[in-house]
Parts: structure tokens; C-alpha cells; sequence
């Protein structure tokens, strides 16, 4: 599906069917796609749990303020940002200096450099950033191969890391429900959009 017709298609769908499932191979084949998108550094700072199973969507929607989406649609991925990327990317490093984007002497530069970035307060909104340019080539990726999404920030933040118990540089930045919607739920009309002249400042 070409970009502008897969962009006008995506909405984010509030009613899944739960009776449809989501297979590992599928999830696969969305991610490929997705893996596509940018990162500063392309550090890539992301981990994804995939909640699959009918008891652990029951205990996610404990701490996501018990939206239904969350146990009805077929898969539920919850999106966290790795504060400490920079640390672990030598791979990263090494692929720029195989491809002659930089030279093996410059990578110790390049990861003072990144860490800058990651430093301190600013950990969190760097890691959420780049983790939200991944989560909207996921919501398209799975929308090109037949599934619906519904971005959520409506959730316990402690909740979520005590939930799934990641090392605490992971930081929960969005669930993103996974599913195809279900038969009898109509969508309502997209809601308004601004115009260019109340987003834009022109300098």
C-alpha cells in the first residue's frame, strides 16, 4: 500500500476482536519493516514486551487504567526506551566503521557524543523520542499487512516496570495495541486536524 492511501487508512481502533490471534511469525514480519526507522546515532533504543497471553493482558490492564482494548485486542506491545544505549551499541559502532561512515579511532568520540546526549535528566525524553519515531512505523507496518493498532499512554508507569520487571534504564514509553478490529464496531469520523497556519511558524 502506497504512503498517502496507508496514511489516510490508519486509525486508532478502540474495539478489537478477541477472538482473532496474532502469531509470533506475524509480529516478525511487522517488526522487519519497522526496524526501519530512524534513531539518533541509530542507537535504536528500544525494547518491546509482546503481551500475548490472556492472564498477562489481564495483569497489563490492572495497570493501564483497565481499558478493554488491552485484554480484547490480539497482542499488546509495550514500548520502553533503553536510557543506557549508548553504552551498549558497539555493534552499532562497528557497522558505521565496516561502511566507512567514520573511522575506528572516531568511535570513542562518537559515544562521549551520544552519551552526552542521554545525560542525566535528559535520559528519559532522548530514549522516548526515538522510541515514539519506532512506535509510528510499527502502527504503519501493521497496518500494510492487515492489522489495526491503537497507541496508549493511559497507564501506571511504576505499575508497568513492576509488572514486567526490566533492568529500571528500561523506561515504559507506550502500549500499543495490536489487533483487527472488530466486525460490528463502526468507526466514527476522523477526528478534526489543524490547519498549516495554526501549526506552522514561518521565520
Amino acid at each position: 500500500m502506497e504512503w498517502r492511501a496507508l496514511n489516510e487508512k490508519r486509525r486508532s481502533v478502540n474495539y478489537f476482536d478477541p477472538s482473532v490471534t496474532i502469531t509470533v511469525s506475524d509480529l516478525q514480519k511487522i517488526y522487519e519493516a519497522a526496524k526501519l526507522a530512524p534513531s539518533s546515532f541509530n542507537l535504536q533504543p528500544w525494547k518491546v514486551v509482546a503481551v500475548l497471553s490472556k492472564e498477562e493482558k489481564e495483569k497489563l490492564r490492572a495497570v493501564a487504567m483497565n481499558q478493554p482494548k488491552v485484554t480484547e485486542a490480539s497482542a499488546v506491545l509495550v514500548l520502553f526506551g533503553n536510557t543506557r544505549q549508548f553504552l551498549e551499541s558497539q555493534d552499532v559502532f562497528d557497522d558505521r566503521v565496516a561502511k566507512g561512515y567514520m573511522k575506528a579511532e572516531e568511535v570513542p568520540r562518537a559515544v562521549a557524543m551520544a552519551e552526552r546526549l542521554y545525560a542525566g535528566d535528559r535520559a528519559v525524553g532522548y530514549a522516548s523520542r526515538n522510541v515514539g519515531l519506532f512506535a509510528m512505523n510499527l502502527m504503519f507496518a501493521a497496518l500494510d499487512q492487515g492489522w489495526d493498532t491503537h497507541p496508549m499512554d493511559g497507564f501506571d508507569v511504576e505499575g508497568v516496570q513492576k509488572l514486567f520487571g526490566l533492568d529500571p534504564k528500561y523506561v515504559p514509553v507506550m502500549l500499543l495495541a495490536i489487533g483487527k478490529k472488530r466486525p460490528d464496531a463502526a468507526l466514527l469520523p476522523r477526528g478534526m486536524r489543524r490547519s498549516f497556519d495554526e501549526v506552522f511558524i514561518l521565520r
